[in-house]
């Protein structure tokens, strides 16, 4: 069957092809486009389909790689009908990363990338990651700790935790080889994660990254939420509730926001009208479900929007959070956050 995606025309017998993942790769090539002309490595290829769309609507210089004989053959047929020529490789992702320097890799894979990122990081100066063992990462303890070594539980706000567990994993295992990490651009939607980010070998800049990834006191009674640092403890709750510590996770910026300023001057239509909401996202670690918190205190909800400008008006910095438009991030604190509710 022959499927006709962006600027390309893929071939989809013989190898996994998700239609569903078409927005991702649309904005992917937005964000490539916004790097600019470059190499990068679809490292578990399939179809191909990411890598022949960077070659030809953002003028990657692509090279496709997947363990797979049969995918090898398909990517290889989907070349010829674009009238492309790149490099294909039939290798496990993580020792093809190794042994050769690929300036961008793409980390695409069926469930968690946890296995994939430490090759990954060794040579690469930029590193796209999807994730979609999306219980693991914001959900499931025991999961959460097997694969990214993090203490997660479900929240009120489970996709802001779960991007910021997988950043901040990402985030450890690059401070192993001496390097910092800046998130590009990040998202939650529908079943998967996304990050993009640059890499850079830099004991400084290494060393603030650390100083970046913390923990996150939350209640499950009244559902507060603390910053605290690696290592520190919570005090009881004033609900009278122990906090669980959730972490480590990433706790500076999700996004560049002139990178994201770029992307958005690039896109159109729906895409354009996702990327607003991210480039307008205040870029604080803390997140609350309005609706489960008027749960609490038996209150109707009331319009986010009005719970957003009522926290402006009080001086806090407040926005609706991209992946959910019922949760609000502020830097506020839940009392004041009960206080408007109340009010």
């Amino acid at each position: 069957m022959l499927v006709i995606e962006g600027k390309a025309k893929i071939i989809v017998e013989g190898a996994f092809y998700n239609p569903r993942m078409q927005f991702c790769r649309d904005l992917d090539m937005l964000v490539f486009s916004a790097i600019g002309k470059h190499q990068i490595l679809d490292a578990l290829s399939a179809t191909g389909v990411r890598g022949i769309r960077a070659m030809l609507e953002a003028g990657c210089q692509a090279v496709f790689n997947d363990a797979n004989p049969r995918a090898v053959e398909n990517i290889r047929k989907n070349l010829e009908i674009n009238n492309l020529d790149a490099e294909v490789f039939c290798l496990d992702a993580s020792i093809l990363t190794r042994i050769r320097k690929f300036e961008h890799v793409d980390i695409d894979p069926f469930g968690s990338p946890a296995n994939f990122i430490e090759s990954a990081c060794v040579h690469s100066k930029y590193l796209s990651v999807t994730a979609t063992d999306l219980e693991a990462l914001c959900c499931k303890t025991s999961a959460g700790l097997k694969k990214y070594s993090a203490f997660v539980l479900k929240t009120d706000v489970p996709h802001e935790i779960g991007l910021r567990v997988l950043i901040g994993f990402i985030a450890r295992v690059a401070l192993k080889f001496e390097k910092a990490i800046y998130p590009l651009v990040s998202w939650a939607k529908e079943h998967y994660y996304r990050v993009h980010l640059r890499i850079k070998r830099s004991n400084s800049e290494a060393t603030k990254t650390l100083e970046k990834i913390g923990q996150i006191a939350f209640c499950r009674r009244c559902l507060k939420k603390d910053v605290i640092k690696l290592g520190e403890t919570a005090e009881i709750c004033k609900c009278g509730e122990k906090p669980v510590i959730i972490g480590p996770l990433w706790l500076a910026e999700l996004k560049d926001a002139e990178f994201v300023k770029k992307v958005v001057s690039l896109a159109d239509g729906k895409h354009r009208d996702f990327l607003i909401k991210i480039q307008n996202e205040v870029d604080y670690p803390t997140a609350y479900s309005i609706p489960k918190i008027c749960s609490t205190i038996s209150k109707p909800v009331p319009p986010i929007s009005q719970v957003v400008e009522k926290l402006k008006k009080a001086g806090y910095a407040a926005s609706v959070a991209h992946y959910c438009g019922y949760c609000v991030k502020t830097d506020a604190g839940i009392e004041k956050i009960l206080e408007i509710l109340r009010s």
